[in-house]
């Protein structure tokens, strides 16, 4: 199933069940109103609505269920410790006043409230300090839980999303955020929620004391936090229209970056010089970035320094106050004393505050992003189909089948209807973008058709688990993924769930052609096939292809699809393969892909597609008879390998039909 709003080129009927809010699927409960009070979602060009102060409140309480679900020992602690210290502040300053009294206090007795007033303020210090010292410990091992548990829900939310999703710009927006906030976000927003956490309950602490002690001063205690908290969620505001406006250009400079940087583009990049012109486009996005990024450090540095002056503004009036009370009203001096050094605490506790809060508030489009990825978990799960693909077919059938794709003015596939019997091995072939590819990929379940069906025993695969028909299938595409991982573990990952023992993944080369090469190098099996590791070692593009096919061998699926699973060998291994696909397949489907005509002679039937249309069917002989695109193409191929001046068109000694010949 298609993550909602992300796929333009989905069937009709997903346009029904699009959230036009966050482009992605509703929570339980939670429609495109309920969003719009909270003032989140997008403004229709894509962006994300400003999030106002409920959306900010929000927010935290997402952060602490975040914090919570990763490590909710740690997260235990680390809030009972913040009360200790809050506790321990609040006893602080009863007891600086007591101890104060206790100093003036001139008759009998007077010793012993001293003394108990010392004990009681010592105490109090050892407790605040013992609590930040847990604190400061368990901070640590919360904020790297945390950090492990988002990276696990973004991958796990990730791998959920259809190819289909892959295509779409706005979908790479949204991933992009979240797993690139991943990487550090996590740990900045522990250790600022936790910071956040200790202010509130000290703020709270001395509040509380300033009520036992002179209640007019505690009133101005928390007028003097609202001001922060503005500012707070103001500044928020604007850093979350910063990461938004900036996700696309990120990508792209993050993208280019990687191409001046990386060992694969590298060759090609030095072939054509294009260092220059590709670090002269890097550093224009850097440009346009860092411009964006003042323009948004000015509106921020705005809205702190109007909540500093305002917190700062109200305490200079709580001092006036506190002035007036000693000189006016008869406020004592241990009094005095004791509540000018709880606002001396109070004003350093909002300075702590105000920078905890920006941190966090700088932190919130992780929850934020996070939370929207979290939310189509469930959605997909429950529209996922419950069948069971089986583990054997008899036949798999196209009906009228027709696939566009993201953003494509025109189909890939146009109204196919095909048959592939058990045990038949089926030969794709056409001209390049004749839709080949993209056939291969709705039979292996990686797009759904965008109409009609694909029957399997006639039953409709979209009733079936795509996760459970794809364990039936094994495919090897033209462009495989080169692992940078030991020579046995690019083959195993073809049957990873089985876990094949080494004498099966050895098997599983020697058919493909790949024992030899692999034993020979420094570590054998074990051997890293990446020069960027340790001493690992690269192999040639025809040695790789070998590796990818052992792995398809050791998948051991009922239905094959192999996209150009020769392309890179040299003709005499191409051959040998091409002969021993009955053998190596045996009982299999096999659905071949091949711009190399002759390798495809010996298949049970070949399907000649132009434009996204099956053109015309049959065995070798059946299609040169009826002299259609196939036999064009087929000549046109074997023309290269006819002898010179042989003007009655009849092949070279050698069988040039046979030959591994291409155009393309």
């Amino acid at each position: 199933m298609r993550l909602k709003g992300f796929s333009r080129g989905a069937r009709k009927d997903d346009a029904e069940i699009d959230d036009p809010e966050f482009g992605v699927a509703e929570k339980e409960g939670a429609g495109p109103e309920s969003a719009e009070e909270e003032g989140s979602g997008e403004d229709g060009r894509g962006r994300a609505r400003t999030a106002g102060p409920r959306e900010m409140a929000r927010l935290v309480v997402a952060a602490v269920r975040l914090v919570w679900a990763a490590s909710r020992r740690e997260f235990i602690v680390v809030v009972l410790m913040d009360l200790t210290q809050a506790v321990g502040v609040f006893f602080l300053v009863v007891q600086l006043q007591q101890l104060l009294s206790g100093l003036m206090d001139r008759k009998d007795g007077g010793a012993n409230t001293l003394a108990l007033g010392v004990v009681g303020f010592v105490g109090a210090n050892i407790l605040v300090a013992v609590a930040e010292a847990v604190i400061a410990n368990r901070r640590q091992l919360l904020s790297e839980r945390t950090s492990l548990h988002v990276c696990r829900q973004i991958m796990t939310v990730a791998c959920l999303a259809d190819l289909a999703d892959f295509d779409d710009s706005r979908f790479h927006d949204r991933l992009y955020r979240a797993a690139t906030s991943a990487l550090t976000r996590p740990s900045r927003m522990v250790e600022s929620l936790v910071t956040v956490g200790q202010v509130l309950f000290t703020l709270l602490a001395v509040a509380v004391a300033m009520i036992v002690v002179q209640p007019w001063i505690a009133l101005f205690v928390v007028l003097a936090a609202i001001p922060v908290w503005l500012g707070g969620v103001r500044g928020g505001e604007q850093h979350f229209d910063f990461v938004e406006e900036t996700t696309e250009d990120d990508r792209s400079r993050t993208y280019l970056f990687e191409l001046l940087t990386k060992r694969e583009p590298a060759k090609e990049i030095r072939a054509f010089n294009l260092e220059r012109y590709l670090a002269r486009r890097w550093v224009s996005i850097m440009e346009h970035r860092l411009a964006l990024l003042a323009a948004n450090l000015r509106r921020r540095f705005v809205s702190a320094l109007l909540a500093s002056v305002g917190s700062g503004l109200v305490l200079a009036l709580a001092a006036g106050v506190l002035i007036a009370l000693n000189r006016w009203a008869g406020m004592s001096l241990a009094e005095t004393a004791t509540t000018a050094g709880a606002l001396l605490v109070f004003s350093q506790k909002l300075v702590d505050g105000i920078g905890a809060g920006n941190e966090f508030f700088e932190s919130a489009p992780l929850v934020r992003d996070l939370e929207s990825f979290l939310a189509l978990r469930p959605e997909v799960e429950r529209g996922r189909p419950g069948g069971t693909a089986p583990a054997e077919f008899g036949s798999v059938d196209f009906e009228d089948v027709s696939f566009t794709y993201q953003g494509a003015e025109r189909p890939a596939l146009e109204e196919v209807s095909l048959r592939i019997g058990a045990g038949e091995v089926v030969a794709l072939v056409g001209e390049n973008g004749s839709g080949k590819t993209t056939l291969a990929k709705l039979l292996a379940g990686l797009y759904a058709p965008g109409e009609g069906r694909i029957l399997v025993d006639g039953a409709d695969l979209a009733d079936y688990d795509p996760a459970t028909w794809r364990d039936t299938v094994a495919v090897l595409f033209q462009d495989f993924i080169r692992y940078a991982l030991p020579a046995e573990d690019n083959i195993r990952i073809g049957a990873a769930e089985r876990d094949p023992d080494d004498d099966a993944i050895r098997a599983a080369a020697k058919a493909a052609g790949a024992d030899a090469f692999l034993s020979a190098l420094p570590d054998g099996y074990a051997t890293i096939l990446s020069p960027q590791f340790g001493t690992g070692q690269d192999l040639s593009l025809g040695q790789w292809q070998r590796v990818a096919l052992a792995r398809a061998f050791l998948r051991a699926a009922p239905l094959v699809v192999l996209d150009e699973p020769s392309a890179s060998l040299d003709a005499r291994a191409e051959r040998a393969l091409f002969d021993s696909v009955r053998e190596l397949y045996d009982g299999r489907t096999v659905l071949l892909i091949s711009h190399r005509f002759s390798t495809v002679r010996t298949a049970d039937r070949i399907v000649v597609l132009r434009s996204g249309r099956v053109a015309e069917q049959g065995t070798h002989d059946e299609l040169m008879a009826t002299g259609g695109l196939y036999a064009e193409l087929f000549t046109l191929q074997a023309r290269g390998y006819l002898a010179p001046g042989d003007e009655n068109g009849r092949s070279d000694p050698g069988h040039a039909e046979d030959r591994t010949i291409s155009l393309y």
